[in-house]
């Protein structure tokens, strides 16, 4: 089938849907593009990975079996010689044993005797990755002007994946990330990173260690109500795998902590359980960037660890958010002091007591929160954008790093019926903090703004103004701390 033929198909369908009387349409518009974005493969399947790992996505229609997107892509013809020296190997499966989106993966054994896996990156990537990101680009414009995106925003999506699509195609730029990791993983009682044999690779090809595990989707996809994915992971490892996850969650917010990068593509299909609870990681053409301050991220942690232990409050988890992860925003509004105050605690203290006040009796937000969506409960409560926060490009793969495992995990939690997710997380941050202490976190808070001081002040009147046309309650909180 032709590009126009199968784009003409799937608009087709989708208008259908939109003149359907099906109750939940956007749910239906979200299968349907799922599932065809799965046959086309591919740039595709890659986008796929990327929204299937934010639960909303799949909210209202998906599951653990549409995690077989992250594990097995349509496979390709090409010529192993064309790509690797032959005589390097005693032995090379002549079929690829795994499918990924952009690669294919063969298995081999070296003259030397090491077992290696051999990620060869697909000849139609490499040749129409540019012309179909456009062509991709084009359908996330129609899907963002023509359906709601109360759940999805296509065009936000798009953007975040089109430079680091182009980026995971440079296979030598993938091979330093992973020496990266294996030097600070060397020795890691719980963590196994492959290694790389960089004499035999190349541009287009990486030869590293063959890691024998079914990974996080094989066993999501391949799991059962009689055999869910916990005592599938029992079956084939002998290891626990909710203590997996929780190793995975807590290394990737450690290495936020204390390291100069973190791991960028956390998604199930990535990540293989072994046994005596370890995990391996593969694939890292995506890493995130440290924060722009360990030591911010370190202190939004904690504010969260607190409030799922029960000791925190809104007030402290809103203020290190917005220092975290807007630091120019917060150094702006804590230039606008009114007394032993400024403006960033002002509006958190606000928010606090206006979210006291609203959750007095209603447990509704707090398990809203303890499910990891305290985001969701800021925006329920405050009910309008008190300020137009932008996150920093830096900490925004950072989030998407971090939301591609936390959807994961998401669904993997609804479909094992255990409702546990604030505990996971719990102990994920748990096991990040313990470690992070013991090596020590950097102090590196940021100190300087882009913002003017005219630009600072002109940031409260907009502020103010917004809350008084928008939010009266909020508005009469503020002014009090204000001119208290």
């Amino acid at each position: 089938m032709t590009a126009f033929r199968r784009y003409a198909k799937l608009i087709a369908q989708l208008v259908k849907i939109a003149f359907s009387d099906t109750a939940n349409k956007d749910a239906e518009y979200r299968r349907t593009i799922f599932y065809n974005f799965k046959d086309w493969g591919g740039v595709y399947i890659k986008f796929l990975q990327v929204m299937a790992g934010a639960s909303k996505f799949m909210e209202g229609w998906g599951g653990p079996r549409e995690m077989e997107v992250f594990s097995q892509a349509p496979r390709e013809d090409l010529n192993l010689a064309d790509y690797v020296d032959l005589s390097q190997f005693s032995r090379l499966s002549a079929e690829p044993v795994a499918a990924g989106s952009f690669a294919l993966v063969y298995r081999g054994k070296l003259l030397s005797g090491e077992d290696v896996a051999v990620k060869i990156l697909r000849p139609s990537i490499k040749h129409n990755l540019k012309r179909n990101l456009k062509l991709l680009g084009h359908l996330c414009k129609f899907f963002a002007h023509f359906f709601p995106r109360t759940l999805v925003d296509y065009n936000e999506a798009y953007a975040a994946c089109a430079k680091m699509f182009l980026l995971e195609t440079d296979y030598r730029r993938e091979i330093a990330n992973q020496e990266y990791f294996a030097k600070l993983y060397h020795d890691h009682p719980r963590v196994v990173i492959p290694k790389v044999y960089r004499d035999l690779s190349s541009r287009d090809v990486i030869v590293q260690d063959f890691i024998s595990g079914p990974t996080l989707a094989d066993v999501m996809s391949a799991a059962t109500p009689e055999k869910p994915a916990a005592a599938l992971t029992r079956e084939l490892t002998g290891s626990d795998l909710w203590q997996q996850v929780i190793i995975a969650g807590g290394e990737a917010l450690y290495t936020a902590m204390c390291a100069d990068y973190v791991y960028g593509d956390p998604h199930p299909g990535n990540i293989i359980l072994l046994p005596d609870n370890r995990i391996a990681l593969i694939d890292f053409g995506i890493i995130a960037n440290r924060p722009s301050s360990h030591f911010a991220f370190y202190e939004w942690t904690e504010s969260y660890l607190n409030m799922l232990n029960g000791t925190g409050n809104f007030k402290r988890l809103l203020e290190t958010t917005v220092i975290c992860f807007c630091p120019d925003l917060a150094l702006a509004m804590q230039r606008c002091s009114f007394g032993k105050d400024d403006l960033l605690t002002v509006l958190a203290d606000a928010i606090n007591e206006k979210m006291s006040t609203t959750m007095d009796g209603d447990n509704t937000f707090v398990e809203s929160f303890k499910d990891g969506h305290f985001a969701n409960v800021f925006v329920e409560v405050v009910s309008t954008k008190v300020v137009e926060v932008k996150v920093d490009m830096v900490n925004f793969e950072l989030l998407k790093a971090m939301q591609a495992f936390l959807g994961s995990i998401t669904i993997l939690d609804n479909s094992e019926g255990n409702h546990s997710f604030a505990e996971t997380m719990r102990r994920s941050v748990e096991y990040a903090i313990t470690n992070a202490r013991r090596k020590g976190i950097p102090h590196d808070s940021i100190s300087k703004t882009c913002y003017s001081t005219t630009e600072s002040y002109e940031l409260l009147i907009r502020t103010i103004s917004a809350l008084a046309d928008h939010d009266e309650d909020m508005f009469n909180l503020v002014r009090e701390r204000i001119f208290a």
